[in-house]
């Protein structure tokens, strides 16, 4: 948006783990699924499970949860919700694959402790309870931008969608986009942003194949929308959330090169 809006001040810019542009809230969690689905096969299949056996293990342990949540050292019950949680966050980055192996073990002998403690994380609780505002900034951000408000009877529609998508998430990202921005008193902005920038410099913009949080296929629909000559795509075939600073030399020498120097790489270049 800053590109579509002030062309003339844009100088090298990159964007990296790249959000769909055309896609409105009820999109943005299906791409939303489809990448946390899309990573945890990645990761399962890492572990010598078949993906399909391994969501099937992961949904019905899920579901047992729900109906009788787990005991942690801290005394506090992991619920349904916080498993799910927990099991979000090492997604993130492959180095953290092994801290969800452990977690997941450990809740199928019936302690939630690292669950627990790995949902903490992502929801950035402190050992005396208490919250950071990331999450709370995040959603007024959202809601400003996003005009589309479903209400619970349109999403119970959508559900059976999200869980083709993904068995595991795709409940549970389905019935958020009811309460995202439910009873908001502010009306959002935009059903999805304008971000064409014709006459712009070269924007690179830098798209992960294993993202679980804005999904790959977002990176080529942003350089398209910002328009021939200005998007710059730039593929990395690796995991986790970005891809910059992730362990890629040539991820990193490649923006590097551009930020530092001007170097432009080719629209399409792929970094294994």
């Amino acid at each position: 948006m800053y590109a579509h809006l002030l062309k003339k001040n844009v100088g090298r810019l990159v964007l990296d783990a790249v959000v769909d542009p055309s896609a409105d809230t009820v999109g943005h969690a299906k791409n939303q699924a489809l990448g946390f689905q899309r990573a945890l096969d990645n990761y399962l299949t890492s572990t010598g499970q078949d993906p399909k056996q391994g969501s099937q293990k992961i949904t019905d342990m899920l579901d047992r949860i729900d109906a009788s949540a787990l005991p942690t050292s801290s005394g506090r019950e992991l619920t349904q919700t916080l498993a799910l949680t927990g099991i979000v966050l090492p997604l993130y980055s492959e180095q953290s694959w092994p801290t969800l192996t452990s977690a997941l073990n450990a809740a199928e002998d019936g302690d939630g402790s690292e669950l627990l403690s790995l949902a903490d994380s992502y929801n950035d609780r402190d050992a005396s309870g208490n919250y950071g505002t990331a999450t709370h900034s995040q959603r007024v951000i959202s809601c400003l931008d996003d005009k589309q408000r479903p209400t619970p009877e349109e999403t119970k529609k959508q559900l059976a969608e999200f869980e083709k998508i993904s068995p595991v998430f795709g409940d549970f990202l389905g019935w958020d986009t009811a309460g995202w921005c439910h009873d908001w008193p502010v009306a959002g902005q935009f059903d999805n942003p304008e971000v064409s920038a014709p006459g712009a410099e070269p924007v690179l913009v830098v798209g992960n194949t294993g993202d679980p949080a804005t999904p790959y296929e977002g990176a080529r629909k942003m350089a398209d929308e910002l328009g021939s000559g200005v998007g710059v795509e730039l593929t990395w075939k690796g995991e986790g959330h970005g891809a910059y600073g992730s362990g890629s030399d040539c991820v990193d020498s490649t923006v590097n090169s551009y930020l530092l120097n001007g170097t432009v790489p080719k629209d399409g270049k792929v970094c294994s």
